[in-house]
């Protein structure tokens, strides 16, 4: 198969002109940038979708009635108006347009399915690109792609994020080597439940946009595409689509689609661009995604090797043919994943498969059981369990003491052992041979080792510093150990799904220059449980000035001085305060001069209120 794709992919090169088959076309600045430009500054757009290669599967017709304009860019989805969409790219002097146009759509429909305009997601088109031409006929990294194997790979590999494969290859077109990505990147995928094409019909594509999101879509680039300055862009003609990017929104004032393009922010509206309906056949393969949020806990489990001990083999048999099933409990029902083909004549096979389970328990319960697929003799049980049992020869019904048990704590990230597990370099191993059953009787029990790995995306909430209160109040000139009032501290670092808790140390950093002696009631505090507060007095000795003084005072995380918080402080100081007993001898006053007129005592209420 991946001989007929190269064969398509070096005609398109000797049949088309160098700007579709290639897709690669060098402009000065003067024009793509029309406020500062020089001749002698060059810039790179490259496009990279192959014309040929397998044909998308028959669209999807959609109905309905719609706005008559949209933009992903600022809409309103589920009560809440945002930017939906990400930043511009730039795919530079590589043809990887198909990386760029499928990815922009997934995180833009990430960040729809997560409910949040502010969620940040970007994803590796480097992923894509490098190991896309190591693992998927129809991929040739800068080379550019066939439009079917781009969405084939998203949805059999999934998207990593960029930070675990960063793109390079925009600079000179290098192609890193797949292995370049990070070690754990297996826990990091994020994975589509599939995709569709839709009918290459305005209304259908306008339909699909706003109930699924940003939509992949090929084009034809004409040579006058590369120096678009902004507004709607129109070309006639009937050359093979040779560039992928996202539709983003329409306006039907206008009869355009507004679209996400690959070329940087300094090209066309911002990297934006807007295209009439109907040109540069846009709508002929257009693509959505299916996705389901996964924000959620999920525990990876890694079969990475299974092998042989002892017969388990019929005598026409020449190798094992293993298949497995892992079975997780995942807080509410059991759910089962199989691969009915994992190896075929292999007694030592080795291949990493990853299966992902979303889990609603912190300790998920797993099970493993594999079994070897005899087309004469009949399936036979294999014993991967230390519990005491065996497998069985024709025969793969589930028998507690052949099956691996387990549970899995994903606050801890560690196993909780039911039967017997053996660390070996980077995988656990259970075996039919492991005690207590000790493989008495291999042959008859068809031992079988298993290596496997378990992990999970669960992030333990982390302390997170926040404070309630502000401090205001007026004491007399000089007044020592004012009471200044009081504020709260709380940890908010919670768990949405209650499995842990963070604890929070804190403390006073920073106080107003002015006053002195400063005094805190509780002065700081140590493991501040998740949603719990506490109340804090604050006490000073007052200027001797009178004025009115304002400042902060500055709570931090004593573990991480980056999460702090300010408490406002404003502070008066008369020189004559007038507190509840000046008000009190004001009262009186005012009541004697009107009914007793004693100029005795209204002397003596003159002084008091001086000294109040």
């Amino acid at each position: 198969m991946k001989i007929k794709y190269t064969v398509v992919f070096i005609v398109g090169l000797i049949l088309c002109s160098p700007s579709i088959a290639l897709g690669i076309h060098n402009t000065t600045s003067e024009s793509y940038n029309y406020s500062t430009s020089s001749s002698q500054n060059f810039k790179t757009y490259a496009t990279g979708l192959l014309p040929g290669g397998p044909s998308l599967p028959q669209g999807k017709y959609f109905t309905g009635r719609t706005p008559s304009y949209w933009d992903w860019r600022d809409a309103t989805y589920s009560g809440i108006t945002g930017d939906w969409t990400t930043e511009i790219k730039d795919q530079g002097n590589c043809g990887s347009c198909y990386a760029f146009g499928s990815l922009a759509a997934l995180e833009a429909v990430m960040k729809i399915h997560s409910n949040n305009p502010d969620l940040s997601v970007d994803l590796s088109e480097q992923f894509m690109v490098s190991c896309g031409q190591e693992w998927v006929s129809g991929i040739f990294g800068c080379g550019g792609a066939f439009v079917s194997p781009t969405f084939e790979f998203i949805e059999e590999y999934g998207a990593i994020p960029e930070s675990c494969f960063p793109y390079v290859s925009g600079g000179s077109g290098y192609e890193p080597s797949c292995s370049d990505k990070c070690g754990n990147w297996q826990d990091l995928v994020i994975q589509i439940d599939d995709w569709h094409t839709i009918a290459e019909d305005i209304e259908s594509i306008k339909n699909a946009l706003i109930q699924y999101g940003p939509l992949s879509t090929t084009m034809t680039v004409y040579s006058d595409f590369y120096s678009y300055p902004g507004g709607v862009y129109e070309h006639s003609g009937d050359e093979e689509t040779n560039h992928i990017v996202a539709i983003v929104g329409y306006d039907d004032s206008l009869s355009c689609w507004i679209c996400k393009n690959s070329w940087g922010d300094d090209w066309g509206e911002d990297g934006w661009f807007r295209i009439a309906y109907g040109n540069c056949r846009i709508e002929e393969d257009t693509i959505y995604f299916e996705y389901t949020d996964q924000t959620e806990p999920f525990v990876n489990v890694k079969m990475h090797r299974i092998k042989m001990i002892g017969d388990i083999e019929g005598i026409l048999e020449f190798g094992a043919d293993w298949s497995y099933r892992i079975s997780v409990f995942d807080g509410e029902e059991w759910i089962d994943q199989i691969n009915d083909d994992y190896a075929t004549n292999d007694d030592d096979h080795t291949e990493d498969v990853l299966h992902r389970f979303s889990i609603y328990t912190p300790e998920p319960e797993i099970t493993i059981k594999v079994w070897d697929r005899d087309i004469l003799s009949g399936d036979d049980l294999a014993d991967v369990s230390g519990y005491e049992g065996g497998g069985a020869d024709n025969d793969i019904s589930d028998r507690r003491g052949a099956i691996f048990h387990g549970y899995y704590d994903v606050v801890e990230n560690e196993l909780i052992e039911i039967d017997t597990v053996i660390v070996e370099g980077d995988f656990y191993t259970t075996s039919g041979t492991y005690p207590p059953d000790n493989g008495d009787n291999p042959d008859q029990e068809n031992d079988a080792k298993v290596w496997f790995d378990i992990s999970d995306n669960y992030e333990p909430p982390i302390p997170e510093l926040n404070v309630v209160g502000q401090l205001s109040s007026e004491v007399r000139v000089g007044t020592a150990h004012h009471h200044l009032g009081t504020f709260i501290v709380e940890n908010i670092g919670i768990d949405p799904h209650g499995w842990s808790e963070s604890y929070l140390d804190w403390e006073i950093s920073q106080v107003p220059e002015w006053g002195q002696h400063w005094e805190f009631e509780p002065n700081g505090g140590f493991d501040l449980a998740s949603g719990e507060s506490v109340s804090v007095e604050v006490y000073v000795d007052a200027p001797a000035e009178e004025d009115e003084f304002e400042g902060t005072i500055e709570v931090r995380n004593s573990k991480d001085h980056s999460d702090l918080a300010e408490i406002p402080v404003l502070l008066k100081t008369p020189l004559f305060y007038k507190g509840f007993l000046w008000h009190l001898f004001e009262f009186l006053k005012d009541v004697l001069q009107k009914y007793i007129q004693s100029s005795f005592i209204l002397k003596v209420l003159d002084v008091l209120l001086t000294l109040s």
